[in-house]
Order: C-alpha cells, then sequence, then structure tokens
C-alpha cells in the first residue's frame, strides 16, 4: 500500500514496534495517544494524532491492526502482527534454522551467548 503524503511520516513498522513496546498480553490495546507517545519516547518521532489515526486505518484495511471502541467513547487499537526483525536478528535466526535443518544442535546456553554477541 502506498501511504498518503500525511502519512508518510509513520512507517507501519513504527507503529507496530510502539506495540510491541508498549503493550502486554493482559493489556494488548493502545490509544492513538499512547502511540503517539511510544513513538516519541522510544523512536524519536513527533507525528499528530491525526496522521497516526490515518496510518491506523490503513493498517485496519490491510488486517495489521484492529480496532475497538471503549466505554467512554475512545478508540483503542491492537496489533494483529508483529513488527518485522531487523536484518540482524534475521540473519542469526536463519543461521540457527539452517544449522537445525543440517541436523546440527545447539545446545540452549550456547544459543543464548550467540543471541547475545
Amino acid at each position: 500500500m502506498t501511504p498518503t503524503d500525511d502519512t508518510a511520516e509513520v512507517t507501519e513498522q513504527d507503529v507496530l514496534k510502539a506495540f510491541d513496546y508498549e503493550t502486554t498480553v493482559d493489556a494488548p490495546m493502545l490509544t492513538v495517544a499512547e502511540i503517539a507517545d511510544a513513538l516519541a519516547e522510544h523512536f524519536d518521532i513527533e507525528v499528530g494524532s491525526e496522521v497516526i489515526r490515518c496510518r491506523l486505518r490503513e493498517m485496519e484495511s490491510d488486517e495489521l491492526v484492529a480496532s475497538e471502541d471503549s466505554e467512554d467513547a475512545t478508540v483503542e487499537w491492537t496489533a494483529l502482527v508483529g513488527p518485522r526483525l531487523s536484518d540482524e536478528v534475521l540473519a542469526d535466526v536463519e543461521a540457527v534454522e539452517s544449522e537445525l535443518e543440517r541436523g546440527e544442535t545447539v545446545s540452549l546456553d550456547e544459543l543464548t551467548d550467540d543471541l547475545k554477541d
């Protein structure tokens, strides 16, 4: 999907990462204001509420997020997918998968040490 000029300021991945930082299994919903705060705090992205709202609507039509009206008429949002892995993390995951496909095993300690590096 091609973003509109207004929503180009914040990407789908930015929004999904905000959910990743701010939600839990017990509290999976965020308001637009909470997403704006998370973007500013964690990623130094300052965008207005309307830009975020427009991006969320686009993402909802692509089934990446879902919305729900709360009792106080505030719309809350939840992510239906996670953010993409960074290139470095993806390379680590693929390396481990490759080792496992070849029948090589890795101890949990080794795996933990590899992921820390």
